[in-house]
């Protein structure tokens, strides 16, 4: 996808020892591209993710680009990959995103990422979970949780963020976001949990603390 995201996948080329492949799919419109990143060594090949972009179709459809058959930890012969928490995963999320637009979207299957799946079925808003704050640091200022698959061709629990259209609505989403974090940690700190246990809630009060210094004037 070079200039569609296809540079995007390059990061997973300097994972040693293993060999990346990076295979083609056709999409089910022009507009829309596919690729899966295979990790391997010799003869074995494990699929380690699927990116697909759909490029928009202006003036009526709006591009977005989707994450998604994540594994988050790769097995190949003895050695060992762990995707989660990862650099490359970061810069992914990092580069995806600055080839959005305004109003375009990014969606990431979410059940690779226990935090964050543990966080939402919790009621943690979007934006305090692990994956939501990324997509947050990386302009998404609008969140949906899609927990219900909505067809056979939804896929897994996703979420959605989306960028804002101009500086108005980036403006109001974020004083909605840093609400939301106020309402959190008001509701947090009158309950006691086990951070061994319930870590992604310590994890999700942190962020809510850091949202609101972002928020404060000045």
């Amino acid at each position: 996808m070079a200039g569609e995201g296809l540079d995007c996948l390059e990061v997973f080329k300097t994972l040693k020892p293993f060999e990346t492949r990076i295979v083609a799919r056709k999409g089910r419109f022009p507009e829309e591209v596919n690729h899966e990143v295979y990790l391997g060594l010799g003869e074995t090949w494990v699929r380690l993710l699927a990116v697909k972009k759909f490029n928009g179709r202006p003036p009526f459809y709006r591009g977005w680009v989707e994450i998604f058959h994540i594994l988050p930890e790769v097995y190949v012969k003895k050695f060992r990959y762990v995707y989660v928490n990862s650099p490359e995963e970061e810069s992914l999320v990092k580069c995806l995103a600055s080839q959005l637009s305004p109003g375009e979207k990014m969606f990431i299957e979410y059940v690779y990422d226990d935090e964050t799946y543990k966080a939402l079925e919790a009621g943690v808003p979007p934006p305090l979970t692990r994956l939501g704050y990324m997509l947050l640091e990386n302009g998404f200022t609008w969140f949906k949780n899609w927990y219900f698959a909505e067809g056979f061709m939804e896929g897994s629990p996703k979420l959605q963020g989306e960028k804002p259209l101009d500086e108005n609505h980036r403006a109001r989403q974020l004083r909605e976001i840093c609400g939301e974090a106020e309402e959190f940690l008001e509701a947090a700190g009158k309950r006691s949990y086990e951070p061994s246990r319930e870590g992604f809630l310590a994890n999700a009060v942190e962020r809510a603390r850091r949202i609101i210094e972002k928020c404060s004037p000045g």
